[in-house]
């Protein structure tokens, strides 16, 4: 997903990445994927990185980013219920039509809902619990090994950082993922999106917080 706007100020960003003067490359004796672990992306900050305190940090929707996925929930809630009260003959008699702008709007709805929901949900790194979670609600019942939602901190090694150049028919532009390396060498994906200079604000702060290295992987070229 992408916006229209600012898609020619991210190619000289992915271009200047390479030449960031990062903690240190990715150790060549390091067996771990340097491709992106989530190709595509965002050309615009969806997130912006927050200290709760002392001991938590955590994402949270940047106004781009909310606006985003409220904008889809909002254009499909008006289609919906206009499509509803033409349907029912408040505006005028029944139209084909209506049922077909009915579907495009409950799409665009469930669309919004979706991208709000994965926006909004938690990414927080708490000292206090050990843990990094993206969820809603953390399972306290469940041990601290790696999980998809929780995993403890003392088994993050590094920050990973790679750009990608995505290609489409309405232009190009630069999209920049912050992953988790395990000390599995797994790799969770935190924020992708195209504000390089948040990318690498936040991968210092985390890098700061967490006591660990970040790690620089070459840029890709998506189509």
């Amino acid at each position: 997903m992408k916006l229209s706007e600012n898609i020619d100020n991210n190619k000289d960003e992915l271009h200047s990445i390479e030449s960031i003067d990062f903690s240190t490359n990715t150790p060549k004796n390091v067996n771990i994927a340097v491709t992106p672990l989530k190709p595509g992306g965002a050309n615009f900050k969806t997130h912006t990185l927050v200290k709760k305190s002392s001991s938590k940090y955590a994402y949270q929707p940047s106004v781009g980013g909310a606006a985003f996925s409220i904008l889809f929930l909002s254009i499909g809630l008006i289609i919906t219920i206009a499509c509803l009260l033409n349907i029912i003959g408040v505006f005028s008699t029944v139209k084909p039509v209506s049922w077909f702008m009915l579907l495009i709007g409950t799409i665009f709805a469930a669309a919004g809902v979706l991208l709000t929901y994965w926006s909004y949900m938690p990414r927080v790194f708490d000292k206090q619990l050990g843990l990094y979670y993206k969820a809603y609600k953390v399972d306290f019942n469940r041990d601290k090994n790696t999980s998809k939602k929780q995993i403890p901190l003392k088994s993050i090694i590094a920050i990973q950082i790679i750009g990608e150049r995505i290609t489409s028919d309405d232009g190009s532009y630069g999209s920049f993922e912050l992953n988790l390396v395990l000390n599995d060498y797994s790799r969770k994906n935190v924020v992708d999106h195209g504000n390089l200079k948040s990318i690498i604000n936040d991968a210092h702060i985390l890098s700061d917080f967490l006591n660990i290295p970040i790690w620089h992987a070459k840029t890709h070229n998506a189509q």
